[in-house]
């Protein structure tokens, strides 16, 4: 697999950092050296686990287990020579799987690299294998329809029957398992393991697993990363796999840090730094609602006791305000007294962490606090049927893009694109089938299109999309390429397979200035674009000038 900057740098500043704090605690044998190694080691899990490598991942989970049962406290350092040695035995075993995993294969990189847009120059983005073994019976039924339907969208199938040996070349980026008419039997299970084990960055589903406790832990055992239940359409298996490929963007981690005394910002931040967490401290809790406008936290870090007010008082003011009435607030204080701290709880606040805090304790709570946070706003914010932003998110993003570039204009287009005749498809084939259609359009922009670009179901069967950095020629001619593959995409119904069309309208800024602006031009064009026969992509005149 061929990494490319900056997510390279960035594994191999995370390696460099834990081998260093390793050797540092071997020579001084400190709590706070162990401490450092430990952040460290979560930090490489982490990372792991945002370049989804599942079973690298589980491997640096079980050596920070190890590690984290050994934490204890100042008294219980240096650990005992055994435990030491047994803890490098599994780093260096760690650290030799990582670099001979994520070394580049031999021949050409150019193979290894997938299908870009003419766009893709302007993405921050690494490339990753773009191949899928389909381990099944020869003549399973599903076998030829996820082949056919996996390859429009841009996969490599290599299909392989249970009793073929695995490939011991490059890893792909995953592995689906079809079984045989007897299920998931110890033949099959002892494939799966060796799969994970000769091919630790490699995604491993499971097809067709039934609903059974014990069949699905032990594919997990086995080294699963899912167990997908599904029994008779390979549209459903084929949305599911889709689904679990889709790797989203994420912004940092943002957390605001009211804290009076600068010793203790100091040691969050730098424990919050290590993990890839931004922060920004405020001593004084009457900037709390400006910070917060400015710095749209994902988490606020409250110090009980401050100066003007106390932390709970302060919570419960953010309270108040409708957009922070769910942001998490996680007090920090030296308060022992467990009514107290109830009562803060009470009043406003998701957790209390008492002074001194572990470092690697209050890491892992902040992550928990704000992923759970980032899940409820994606639901809140995104359409449940494709995945995209909904109407009103795709809206409200494309409104601050175009006022960001007010002061310091850049070409960006606005696309609205429509389904066509898509009332046909609904009527003839079911509402099913016409999900499946939404929903393919919906994986082919996400996969053709940067993560910088704007993707939103605007309504129905129709979606829009904002190119940033992009004149007309440019994104007229990736859009076009998206719509000629789809017009040549199939999509499965009982009967066999249909194809569908879409109709396309494009605007640029700032020959439109607003975002109303925008959208209201690219529709007009995409009117026109039916008008002329549908299946074609048309640019918005320019506007007539007043006299």
């Amino acid at each position: 697999m061929v990494l490319q900057s900056p997510e390279q740098r960035s594994l191999d500043t995370c390696l460099r950092s834990l081998k260093a704090r390793w050797q540092e605690y071997r020579l001084q044998g400190s709590f706070e050296h162990f401490v450092e190694f430990t952040l460290a080691l979560d930090n490489l899990t982490e990372q792991l686990n945002r370049l989804k490598l599942p079973g690298l991942l589980r491997q640096c989970e079980g050596l920070e287990n190890a590690a984290l049962a050994l934490f204890g406290d100042a008294s219980s350092h240096p650990v005992s020579a055994q435990d030491a040695v047994s803890l490098e035995r599994q780093l260096d075993t760690l650290l030799n799987t990582i670099e001979s995993a994520l070394a580049p294969p031999d021949g050409s990189e150019e193979e290894q690299r997938r299908h870009v847009s003419p766009l893709s120059h302007a993405g921050a983005e690494w490339s990753r294998p773009r191949s899928i073994w389909l381990i099944a019976e020869e003549h399973h039924t599903w076998v030829p329809g996820l082949a056919e339907q996996l390859g429009f969208f841009g996969f490599r199938v290599l299909r392989l029957g249970w009793d073929d040996p695995a490939p011991n070349d490059a890893s792909p980026l995953v592995a689906l398992f079809i079984p045989p008419a007897g299920g998931y039997a110890a033949a099959q299970l002892q494939f799966i393991q060796r799969v994970r084990s000769e091919h630790p960055t490699s995604q491993l589903f499971c097809l067709s697993v039934p609903k059974s406790l014990d069949v699905t832990v032990a594919l997990m055992r086995a080294g699963a990363d899912a167990a997908i239940q599904a029994e008779h359409e390979t549209v459903t298996v084929l949305g599911r796999v889709l689904d679990l490929l889709q790797s989203q963007e994420q912004e940092p981690y943002r957390v605001l840090v009211v804290e009076d005394s600068p010793t203790a910002v100091a040691m969050i931040q730098r424990s919050l730094s290590q993990h890839g967490i931004d922060s920004r401290p405020i001593g004084n809790p009457q900037l709390l609602l400006s910070a917060a406008e400015q710095y749209r936290p994902d988490l606020v870090l409250m110090d009980m006791y401050m100066p003007h007010c106390t932390g709970v008082e302060a919570t419960r003011v953010l309270r108040q305000l409708a957009a922070y009435q769910s942001l998490p607030v996680v007090y920090l204080s030296s308060e022992t007294d467990m009514g107290m701290q109830v009562e803060a709880l009470r009043l406003g606040g998701d957790q209390f962490l008492t002074k001194p805090c572990n470092p690697v304790l209050l890491a892992a709570v902040v992550k928990t606090k704000i992923e759970r946070y980032r899940e409820m706003q994606r639901h809140s914010q995104h359409d449940s049927l494709t995945g995209l932003l909904n109407h009103s998110a795709a809206k409200s993003r494309l409104n601050l893009l175009v006022q960001s570039l007010q002061s310091a204009p850049e070409p960006l287009c606005v696309a609205m694109l429509d389904i066509d005749h898509f009332k046909s498809v609904n009527d003839t084939y079911g509402h099913p089938v016409g999900d499946q259609v939404i929903r393919s359009l919906a994986w082919l922009l996400k996969g053709r299109l940067r993560s910088s670009d704007i993707i939103g179901r605007y309504g129905g069967e129709e979606f829009i999309v904002v190119l940033r950095s992009a004149g007309l020629d440019e994104a007229e001619a990736v859009l076009d390429c998206i719509r000629a593959d789809f017009a040549t995409l199939p999509h499965a119904h009982a009967a066999g397979t249909l194809r569908a069309t879409f109709s396309a309208g494009l605007a640029e800024f700032p020959t439109w200035a607003t975002g109303n602006d925008l959208t209201h031009a690219a529709d007009e064009a995409l009117l026109e674009a039916k008008r002329q026969g549908r299946n074609r992509i048309v640019l918005a005149r320019q506007p007539k000038l007043v006299q």
